[in-house]
């Protein structure tokens, strides 16, 4: 669970894939890095999000990310 603040790291585990997350108001970073989650999706109530980090992910397809409207940093990649 993503706890409201406005930098979430989130442990490092085998999460495969996110389901939508309560509202987070005062959310501006979140840490989901070395998991295997394969599709964005589940972030569209993370309006205020700034930087997103997914590096060491099995992300084939950037998509469902047009909700964040305040996104500046995207990490991607290995």
């Amino acid at each position: 669970m993503v706890r409201a603040q406005t930098r979430s790291p989130t442990p490092r585990s085998e999460l495969v894939t996110l389901r939508s997350l309560p509202p987070q108001t005062n959310l501006t970073w979140l840490d989901l890095s070395f998991n295997k989650i394969t599709a964005i999706s589940g972030l569209e109530t993370l309006t205020k999000l700034v930087d997103l980090s997914l590096f060491n992910n099995q992300i084939a397809k950037i998509e469902n990310l047009d909700t964040l409207v305040n996104l500046n940093v995207l990490s991607l990649g290995e």
